[in-house]
């Protein structure tokens, strides 16, 4: 699978490629763009996976939709934002010991091992803090 690294606050994670949706902007449109700024790649956007909330104590209220998606373009390129650090593919077994925000790694292997045609995983709050 691949993920993006991130730094926030001196602490690195792994994430999925993804990002906000821009005024006018579907949510296949925005998964497709922030897959390209991320990684470099065109992506087929598929169907929805995993419905998850991070709720933070200080009040922001986030909300992550994960889908499935082919790759069927472009070139590998870690994208250029300025909390990004990495990109790499990594096997379905480091799913479970990675840092990742939010933390659904196990969760998105368990998807990967239905070959993403299970159930829509709808998660509730998933909200910890880094580090």
């Amino acid at each position: 699978m691949l993920l993006v690294e991130h730094e926030k606050r001196g602490q690195r994670y792994w994430l999925l490629p993804g990002g906000g949706v821009e005024v006018g902007e579907t949510l296949l449109e925005a998964a497709a763009r922030e897959f390209v700024e991320e990684t470099g790649y065109r992506v087929s956007v598929g169907r929805l996976i995993i419905v998850c909330e991070a709720i933070e104590p200080e009040g922001r209220h986030i909300v992550n939709l994960v889908f499935a998606g082919e790759i069927i373009g472009g070139s590998f390129a870690v994208g250029a934002d300025r909390s990004l650090r990495d990109a790499g593919w990594r096997p379905r077994a480091a799913l479970a010991r990675l840092e990742m925000y939010p933390p659904i790694g196990p969760v998105v292997e368990a998807c990967w091992q239905e070959d993403f045609g299970g159930p829509v995983r709808v998660l509730g709050n998933v909200w910890r803090p880094l580090g």
